[in-house]
């Protein structure tokens, strides 16, 4: 597969434009139950895909996406805990996507979470040159060409 004559392959991702929504600040509550909580939020308030800050003792950030069943859920940095001591008296920015189609599944190797669908009326394949000897290093800002191809 191509994508204006450049090869699509291990330097290659798709990027999907959206554009945000309502964004709110929520502040949880002594009791509330981290993540769970700020998934309720969601569901509360029609929220299907977000973007989420959490801030507090760890800086947290993760993804608000649906599952096939369509129930929002909270995808967190990998090392982010769900409950517990770090979301005491965090409070969190959700930034409402909208235009962008999720779906979040289990990865069957790792059993992690992950976004298995990330599209809208303008994806996109974007494409990265492997860099150059005299490019590489700390401190290498990494270029990338946009080459359209739209769903």
């Amino acid at each position: 597969m191509k994508a204006s004559g450049v090869p699509i392959g291990r330097n290659a991702m798709k990027a999907s434009e959206g554009k945000l929504g309502r964004i709110f600040l929520v502040r949880l509550e002594p009791g509330d139950d981290g993540a769970q909580a700020i998934e309720s939020f969601a569901a509360e308030n029609g929220i299907h895909a977000a973007h989420v800050y959490i801030l507090g003792g760890q800086g947290m950030a993760g993804i608000i996406a649906p599952d096939r069943e369509g129930k929002p859920g909270l995808r967190l940095n990998s090392d982010a805990p769900r409950g517990g001591p770090a979301w005491e008296g965090a409070e969190a920015v959700v930034q409402e996507l909208l235009g962008i189609e999720l779906l979040r599944v289990k990865d069957p190797s790792s059993g992690r979470e992950t976004l298995a669908k990330v599209a809208s009326p303008k994806t996109r394949v974007m494409t990265r040159p492997a860099p150059q000897p005299e490019e590489s290093g700390p401190g290498t800002i990494p270029v990338y060409l946009f080459n359209a191809e739209f769903n």
